[in-house]
């Protein structure tokens, strides 16, 4: 998931401090409660530590009742690369099924086409892609073990809910 909308207007607040707007907010709100009624909950929710992140993945931990335990904040996940954002799925742990991630473009965008042939059409803001994978570890995620894709974005953004 990419994170919300955040606020741009404040030349004193740095970028990774940036919060989200009140936008942002209820369109991590909306995506969340979507993926609560398509029962897509994940085993651990890992964000980048940049506030917008932070802030969408309380507003998702909260609509979906994750538990705090199940809620990371993953230092390397801030502006990270597809590559970077990769590594930190292939070393997730066995225990862990469905893996949820929040952080930023470029690199949502890019890993997405990195996984998914063809798809060109990337993240905007509050929304996210679900891929399945056909392997047995996360280390063999890639494009040759994805499955299936589901996308959701907020109303009003490209894509719709899914």
């Amino acid at each position: 998931m990419r994170h919300g909308d955040a606020r741009w207007k404040d030349p004193g607040v740095s970028d990774i401090e940036r919060p989200l707007s009140r936008r942002g907010a209820l369109a991590a709100e909306t995506v969340a409660r979507r993926l609560l009624e398509l029962e897509l909950v994940p085993d651990l929710l890992v964000a980048s530590p940049a506030r917008r992140t932070q802030q969408t993945a309380e507003i998702v931990a909260r609509e979906l009742a994750l538990p705090s335990r199940r809620v990371v904040r993953e230092e390397t996940l801030y502006l990270a690369s597809a590559h970077e954002l990769l590594r930190q799925v292939h070393d997730s742990g066995p225990r862990i099924a469905h893996l949820f991630v929040v952080g930023h473009n470029p690199g949502l965008s890019e890993l997405l086409q990195l996984l998914v042939s063809g798809d060109e059409r990337g993240l905007a803001t509050a929304a996210v892609c679900s891929i399945a994978f056909d392997c047995e570890e996360w280390r063999g995620v890639c494009a040759a073990s994805a499955r299936e894709v589901k996308r959701a974005a907020p109303p009003g953004r490209l894509f719709g809910l899914f």
